[in-house]
């Protein structure tokens, strides 16, 4: 009795999942008959998929009634892709026609046109019942990315027997009419773009230029580190006050571009500042810590002697200590201060240090 049970118990179970199934089945197939590719939709993105990777599609068949030979004809796009291999999915037979006696073709790929043919027939007077299983895989190859900022968009078909290449044979040999077909559709899409404005240099064409005598040349150079083109502002700041904004147009993936301002100094007030060039922060950029860069400029008074070194009018002890911390220094050194080479020789030395001492506490 409990071995009945069992045997009613697992019947119903697997009634269960066959018709829990069948939904799916009907979802996914055109209506029988019908000769239709799974999967139906293959997406691919540059992130995980390179030019040369392969991919592989079925092409699958539904009868209504007793089939005798199926042929079909499978459409692409050659310029994105190419058809490696075919071959039936059963051993050298389609499950279709498993466990039947066939007769297999060799399947003819073309690249030039973009299409696979193949197709099966059973031998003597056997025949298949309606039911629906699958004939073929084709391979492909990936033969083509997308253009930056693009989607590669084909369609894999298989083609309207309209055209007499897609058919359905019956016992009799007559076409089965009203067969209907499927596609996929391949997209091959680039990853997100990469986006990141960032400020490379900074520099002055004097960073100790005396008070409304000496005009400044404020470089910048941006750089577009990301993907795609960018456009952008980038602002110079004397201190937290904006003093110029520079528009940068539909800068290239990987260049960059060099901007100068006319930096008249006359409002600026006599001793050290901090110049700061910043560039928009665009949506979704990578590293915003690299938008900006500051340096700081010394503004010296018009009026006070070449040895005030610092510009605030006076010679005193902070313009020795400034000589003295530059000692031995020559240009592009790492402790060279311009305005502490007080007689210009290009060396700050025992020379220059006399010089400021001289003129200690001179206004």
């Amino acid at each position: 009795m409990y071995y009945k049970m069992s045997r009613v118990i697992a019947a119903i179970v697997i009634a269960a999942m066959i018709m829990s199934a069948i939904p799916a089945i009907k979802a996914m197939a055109p209506p029988a008959p019908a000769i239709w590719i799974t999967p139906d939709n293959l997406s691919f993105d540059t992130t995980h998929t390179n030019v040369g990777d392969m991919f592989n599609v079925t092409v699958n068949i539904a009868t209504t009634g007793p089939s005798y030979t199926w042929q079909a004809r499978v459409n692409f796009n050659p310029s994105q892709i190419n058809a490696v291999r075919a071959d039936y999915t059963g051993s050298g037979k389609s499950l279709f026609f498993t466990p039947k006696g066939s007769i297999p073709v060799t399947p003819t790929l073309d690249n030039t046109a973009g299409f696979v043919v193949h197709g099966e027939s059973l031998v003597g007077s056997d025949s298949v019942p309606a039911g629906s299983n699958s004939l073929f895989w084709i391979e492909f190859r990936i033969m083509a990315a997308p253009p930056q900022g693009e989607t590669l968009t084909s369609l894999i078909s298989v083609e309207d027997p309209a055209g007499g290449n897609t058919f359905i044979l019956d016992p009799d040999l007559g076409t089965v009419p009203g067969v209907s077909v499927g596609s996929a559709t391949y997209t091959y899409s680039p990853p997100p773009p990469v986006r990141d404005v960032t400020v490379t240099d900074l520099s002055f064409s004097n960073d100790h230029p005396k008070q409304g005598v000496d005009n400044v040349t404020i470089t910048v150079v941006v750089l577009n580190n990301g993907t795609i083109p960018e456009t952008f502002d980038v602002t110079i700041a004397f201190d937290s006050t904006p003093i110029a904004t520079i528009n940068v147009a539909a800068l290239a993936p990987g260049s960059s571009e060099t901007l100068t301002f006319e930096w008249n100094t006359s409002a600026a007030s006599v001793g050290k500042h901090t110049i700061t060039a910043s560039a928009t922060v665009v949506p979704f950029d990578t590293d915003p810590t690299n938008n900006s860069e500051s340096k700081q400029i010394m503004i010296m008074s018009s009026t006070g002697p070449n040895t005030d070194i610092n510009g605030d009018g006076r010679v005193d002890m902070i313009d020795i200590a400034e000589a003295a911390s530059a000692f031995g220094s020559h240009e592009d050194g790492t402790r060279w201060n311009p305005a502490a080479d007080v007689n210009g020789d290009g060396v700050i030395n025992m020379m220059d240090l006399g010089l400021v001492a001289r003129d200690f506490w001179k206004k």
